[in-house]
């Protein structure tokens, strides 16, 4: 049963004797038992709001980019530009008007974010539209779930008039990703620590083909992804070895999903620029599973799973390599890898993109 204060008032005087008496008149025992009726009352309602307001951002489903424009055109421009380019956006947060302000701010920050998805809390101003100069670009926002304490930005960029939607994507890119992308080495400390989605994030990359990055998955889950997700593929990366131990492959099929297996031999870097097993098992697999993608209907659709162990390096390599196999730019298939599972996009690592980008994909017929 849903709590309220006017219940809970109920109840804390209930418990009083006499009610017919003036509240002079009862005693402190009496007065002492109706306060800690109230205040436990009061924590409770608190608690159970907190826990209504943390399910909202949680599940919130129209999460993404607000956006402000100065007339319809520049809006629905802007919005299609981001839809072909798989960022989302949160229409609710989307206005027509000539100048930003502080209520659009805090309307986003209580209906335009998703706490699983939070790289995605930004506000971009188009052309045109005026804003105060001293407003804060970034704003440090904090939420708790499971007792346990998150931080985030949310951004504002600004267009710039003489700046293309084309290069304020690519900002918005940079945004997503992250100085992380451009890292060195594999840092994982430097990955904010953020509540991650419990389930495979899938993008939609054409009318009947969907892919979504992923750790390995626990044989406990394949039954769910088969029944409530509709997997149809799980593409593994693991090594053999790996395979062997896992024996995902063989529960993959048990549960009547179909098992495709890519076998790379780790995630270290030279994996991808000097390895000639890596390219050999790329150049007989991935043209396959290419076309898979290419190709499905919808009679035959195709809802795949890609994954390693970590779900990070090869799985962000692998997917990025795909996606540019199949026609995308290289911005795009990283946003991709991005909408799809965020930390795989940060920690990959522009080393191993590069790697696809330059030493790999001239092998892949």
């Amino acid at each position: 049963m849903a709590i309220t204060y006017d219940k809970l008032f109920f109840q804390a005087f209930n418990c009083l004797p006499n009610q017919s008496k003036t509240l002079e008149e009862y005693s402190k025992d009496e007065l002492i038992k109706l306060i800690n009726i109230l205040k436990d009352g009061i924590d409770s309602f608190n608690k159970t709001t907190n826990k209504n307001e943390e399910i909202l951002h949680d599940e919130n489903k129209d999460f993404g980019l607000g956006i402000v424009a100065e007339n319809q055109n520049d809006l629905q421009i802007f919005q299609e530009f981001c839809t072909k380019n798989f960022v989302p956006i949160s229409k609710e947060n989307c206005h027509i008007s000539s100048v930003f302000n502080q209520n659009m701010i805090d309307a986003y920050l209580n209906t335009g974010i998703n706490h699983f998805r939070s790289e995605y809390a930004m506000f971009i101003i188009l052309k045109n539209v005026q804003f105060d100069e001293l407003l804060p670009l970034t704003i440090q926002q904090e939420f708790t779930r499971n007792n346990k304490l998150y931080k985030y930005q949310m951004q504002i960029l600004i267009q710039k008039n003489d700046e293309t939607n084309e290069e304020l994507l690519s900002r918005i890119c940079d945004q997503l990703v992250g100085e992380i992308f451009f890292i060195d080495h594999d840092d994982h400390e430097s990955i904010p620590s953020l509540p991650a989605p419990k389930q495979p994030q899938f993008v939609s990359i054409f009318p009947h083909s969907q892919i979504a990055c992923w750790p390995l998955p626990a044989r406990r889950d394949l039954n769910r992804f088969k029944k409530d997700l509709g997997v149809t593929h799980i593409l593994s990366l693991l090594n053999s070895k790996e395979i062997s131990n896992s024996k995902i492959c063989n529960l993959i099929e048990t549960h009547g999903i179909i098992s495709i297996h890519l076998p790379i031999q780790g995630a270290d870097l030279p994996v991808f620029t000097s390895s000639q097993e890596t390219v050999d098992i790329l150049i007989e697999k991935l043209p396959f599973i290419r076309d898979l993608l290419l190709n499905s209907t919808e009679t035959a659709p195709v809802k795949m799973i890609i994954h390693c162990a970590a779900g990070l390096h090869r799985t962000g390599t692998i997917t990025y390599l795909l996606l540019r196999l199949c026609g995308f730019t290289r911005e795009t298939a990283l946003l991709i890898v991005n909408r799809t599972r965020a930390i795989t996009a940060r920690q990959v690592g522009k080393k191993r993109i590069d790697a696809a980008e330059y030493n790999l994909m001239k092998h892949i017929p």
